[in-house]
């Protein structure tokens, strides 16, 4: 089997916040090099048998997530990961509608075969860093120290998601195997 991930991608006031915690966590402790991982929410977990074709996924995948996208996204505060993880994350709220995309992703994938990771109890987050493909780990003090910092800010943003995208998980360079993006319905851009 081998494994990618859904993702939805964060923009405007939340991509643009996230991305100088992240660079300014990455500096202070020296647990990435540029480039950074990209910035995201896992909407699923998709396990596809080897040998059949991403293709089958992007033709179930499209017409659902057409149906969803654009859809509103609000993080507000922050989460930690412990060991091994020493993750340090945006706190997304009111999942319901990712909770509700990623049950209809696992429903349409069935027929072909593919699994997708529960994510009933899944804590949706964004990851700012992590000990994922960090250039080394961070000690538990540091991670405990980013926690606190990350706690003080008084983060509540909200964006809207226009793109969701399939990575298969290795970085760098980042392999995107499936790209779904909004059509324009006439929605305002939000920030």
């Amino acid at each position: 089997m081998e494994k990618y991930y859904l993702v939805a991608l964060p923009e405007d006031r939340i991509l643009k916040r996230a991305l100088q915690l992240q660079k300014e966590f990455s500096r202070r402790y020296r647990v990435y090099q540029e480039p950074f991982p990209p910035l995201h929410v896992t909407l699923g977990i998709l396990y596809i048998p080897r040998g059949r074709e991403l293709a089958a996924a992007s033709r179930l995948l499209t017409p659902l997530l057409e149906r969803h996208l654009p859809f509103r996204l609000t993080v507000k505060g922050s989460s930690c990961f412990p060991p091994p993880y020493k993750s340090v994350n945006l706190k997304v709220v009111s999942p319901r509608k990712l909770r509700r995309i990623s049950r209809q992703v696992s429903k349409a994938l069935q027929p072909a075969g593919i699994k997708c990771h529960p994510m009933e109890d899944w804590d949706y987050h964004i990851s700012l860093v992590n000990t994922v493909f960090a250039v080394r780990e961070w000690t538990e003090e540091e991670y405990l120290e980013a926690c606190e910092l990350l706690g003080q800010e008084k983060l509540h943003l909200s964006c809207r998601i226009r793109h969701v995208q399939l990575w298969y998980p290795e970085f760098p360079p980042l392999k995107v195997m499936g790209d779904f993006t909004c059509k324009d319905r006439g929605h305002p851009a939000e920030g």
